[in-house]
């Protein structure tokens, strides 16, 4: 399913000319070798960019390596073109430049044409253990020893430009002798079966070189004896359609983005680009997503409407594909792989964004909880990615408009208590969980925006007494206290309150007293307000509370808290 689909994307790119012909690819090179017509190399040109980084250029495709050797037409790096190597390891550096010589020579034998002669020259007259002394050569060394690639240049032109070397490429394939013919298990044409999958680019944690979706390096990942590309029998010319449309699609980092180990990107079927960006914009929250005009096209869009975005033409019923790939090795995994309706994964991202909604503090001034920042929200101080299973599970529900992971609760409970912080992010991750995941009727209660005075749940009640416990602490102190009860009792308040409560109680009545000989107003009101709630408290007090009852007495708490924040403003005003 996920090969079709990205050959149906490739063949769509190649009609937009967005991504190259079969048999072609754009690498990163960062230099060409200018050679004359008896192949001698009078000028080292840099294909870098302004900022030191290779260019990219069209040359011929090639299956990838890993290991072993296996030499590139027209390009590659310089232990295969020029015979050099690091390390002092000149017998490994001259065996590779023998193998790219023949297969150039193999090649080019029948092509006769200027540029081509001048390849053939190249590697007929090239002294490899001289390379390093060549005048042009020599002040790139360093570049060159870490694996820079290069190209061949004839004229002021590439040699992939000339038309009968360009026609023999295209005629040959991809440079590798035509493989076992069978079924292709994604498009069931009869073709030549791939023995090696191309490499896939920009996934975060895998080798910069690439790393294959689909390998088989040892036997005990044969089965029936079927060994290598037999075991999962994929034409040659699928293998690089979907290897080029997937790593088109990594290379734009618009596209792409990451979370924890998991690398997502998405793309429709013609490849527009309009698209991704507004699923991008809306997970990540970017700063567009706060502009009306973006808001208004949102909207739109989940009504069913067409709209134009940058120039595009968006239609909310088109199919949307997700993938996300991890490192694993020398290999990937896939982590997972969706499909819906472009307006339906819109209309999941704006719901899961309206469970986040809680009353904010005063100096908020961007509202958004992106899902990056939901994960960032759940480390440790300076510690490393959450939960890995949380990673992929939450951006599935948020997708998907599925139950949060059970993992999201209580990361969150565990952050809270081990810092005894509450924000607003962390308090709007609660309140989404409890809103798509409770079954229970009464822990729904307290799920508004803001402060819920009619509900009777004793969790929300605790959470909302506990918080103007710490008014009248704060206020009988002057906010002079080192330690306040939120740092001794928060834990045992919201896991086990009936073993603290009547310490808090008795703690209220001292703070009271004292508040009573110098603020005797504010003694009286904090006093009704804490005495409402207890009398609305059952005699029983719950002696322990679920992880669930946990994150409603936290709400509980926040509301309350942000009730006496807003007061506390409005009288400053």
């Amino acid at each position: 399913m996920i090969f079709y689909e990205l050959v149906k994307l490739y063949e769509q790119l190649v009609q937009q000319e967005k991504i190259s012909a079969p048999g072609w690819t754009d690498e990163k090179v960062s230099y060409g070798l200018m050679l004359n017509r008896e192949g001698e190399v009078v000028q080292l040109v840099s294909l870098r960019n302004d900022d030191g980084k290779a260019g990219r250029l069209r040359v011929p495709q090639h299956p990838g390596r890993t290991s072993g050797v296996l030499p590139f037409f027209l390009w590659d790096n310089g232990t295969y073109l020029l015979g050099i190597q690091g390390a002092g390891k000149p017998e490994k550096a001259r065996e590779r430049f023998e193998a790219s010589k023949k297969l150039h020579l193999d090649l080019l034998k029948e092509v006769d044409s200027e540029a081509a002669w001048a390849v053939k020259n190249f590697f007929l007259t090239w002294k490899p253990e001289k390379a390093l002394e060549h005048e042009d050569i020599k002040p790139e060394a360093e570049e060159l020893l870490k694996g820079a690639n290069l190209t061949f240049y004839y004229g002021a032109n590439p040699v992939t430009e000339d038309e009968r070397i360009r026609h023999m490429w295209e005629l040959h394939g991809n440079g590798q002798e035509d493989g076992e013919i069978g079924v292709c298990l994604v498009t069931g044409t009869r073709e030549p079966i791939a023995r090696l999958h191309p490499l896939i680019k920009g996934v975060r944690g895998a080798q910069p070189s690439g790393a294959s979706l689909v390998s088989f390096n040892a036997e005990a990942f044969c089965s029936y004896e079927l060994e290598s590309g037999k075991n999962a029998q994929t034409g040659e010319g699928t293998a690089r359609a979907y290897g080029a449309a997937l790593n088109y699609l990594l290379a734009d980092r618009d596209r792409t983005f990451t979370v924890g180990d998991v690398t997502v990107t998405g793309w429709v079927e013609e490849g527009t680009k309009g698209y991704s960006d507004l699923v991008m914009a809306m997970l990540n929250q970017e700063e567009t997503f706060g502009d009306e005009e973006f808001q208004r096209a949102l909207k739109k869009l989940t009504r069913g409407e067409n709209i134009t975005w940058k120039d595009q033409e968006i239609e909310p019923d088109h199919p949307f594909y997700v993938l996300g790939l991890s490192p694993n090795a020398a290999r990937l995994s896939v982590r997972f792989f969706l499909k819906n309706r472009f307006g339906a994964w819109l209309d999941n991202i704006r719901i899961h964004e309206e469970r986040l909604r809680v009353v904010l503090p005063a100096y908020v001034t961007k509202p958004y909880l992106p899902y990056w920042m939901i994960l960032e929200e759940l480390k440790a101080p300076g510690g490393k990615d959450t939960i890995p299973t949380l990673t992929v599970a939450l951006l599935q529900s948020v997708l998907q408009n599925s139950r949060y992971p059970e993992e999201l609760l209580y990361c969150t409970i565990r952050r809270i208590r081990a810092e005894h912080k509450l924000s607003w992010k962390r308090a709007a991750i609660l309140k989404a969980y409890l809103s798509k995941n409770s079954i229970n009727e009464k822990n729904r209660e307290g799920l508004g925006v803001g402060l819920n005075t009619e509900t009777n749940n004793q969790a929300y009640l605790l959470g909302r007494l506990f918080s103007l416990l710490e008014s009248v602490q704060d206020a009988s102190s002057g906010g002079q206290l080192n330690t306040t009860i939120k740092e001794q009792y928060l834990n045992s308040m919201c896991s086990t309150p009936a073993l603290v409560m009547a310490q808090l109680l008795k703690l209220k009545e001292s703070h009271i007293k004292k508040l009573r000989r110098d603020k005797p107003g504010l003694a009286i009101n904090l006093d009704k307000q804490v005495m409402e709630i207890v009398d609305r408290l059952e005699i029983q007090i719950p002696r322990q509370l679920s992880l669930e009852e946990q994150a409603v007495f936290m709400l509980g708490y926040y509301h309350q808290t942000q009730k006496r924040y807003e007061k506390k403003q409005e009288e400053e005003v």
